[in-house]
């Protein structure tokens, strides 16, 4: 059980390097975009392994001390503070497409 999640892991940090390395041999343009798509993904999935982290940590004190209580009140935060990034990570991605694409490139951007 534990290597199989460990390669799907792996396999999937391998294919983010590989779809950049086959972008490098397309247009600037294709690896420009190819790597502005790879951070926004790391951004978009760093934030979640960091709560995710940071809350087994401490729910597992939480039960290593015999404080259930505690780990449920760590286990509700953290559901409700994953389920609240989603939402804002989304509706940044969404609603600051147009933003976000300007950021990176010379072109207006619409507005509609």
């Amino acid at each position: 059980m534990c290597l199989n999640s460990l390669a799907m892991g792996v396999w999937g940090w391998w294919a983010f390097d590989i779809f950049t390395l086959i972008a490098t041999y397309m247009d600037t343009a294709v690896v420009a975009a190819q790597t502005i798509l790879r951070t926004i993904g790391l951004i978009t999935f760093m934030l979640p392994v960091g709560i995710m982290s940071a809350s087994g940590t401490l729910i597992g004190n939480s039960v290593g001390a015999g404080r259930s209580d505690h780990a449920i009140l760590y286990y509700e935060t953290s559901m409700k503070m994953g389920v609240a990034l989603a939402i804002v990570q989304v509706l940044i991605l969404v609603l600051g497409k147009d933003l976000i694409i300007f950021l990176y490139t010379n072109q207006q951007p619409v507005v509609e």
